[in-house]
């Protein structure tokens, strides 16, 4: 049980820097583009980075609370 449950921790860990790194491509791209700081498509995607981040955070903190870690 303990590897599926770090297995599920892993999984999870990875889609979401998966989705950051997505996102941050995106940004950035859109600011080469001439896209201003304060448009909405830049926010929207500071709000999706800023989730996935926090989601992220929050699963390698477990991930490391149970021990999986050596």
């Amino acid at each position: 049980m303990d590897r599926i449950r770090a297995a599920c921790m892993a999984f999870l860990i990875e889609y979401h820097w998966f989705r950051i790194m997505r996102y941050r491509r995106q940004g950035e791209w859109l600011l080469e583009n001439g896209e201003p700081l304060s448009s909405p498509r830049l926010i929207t995607l500071t709000k999706k980075i800023d989730r996935h981040g926090m989601r992220a955070f929050y699963w390698e903190d477990a991930y490391e609370a149970a021990g999986m870690l050596s």
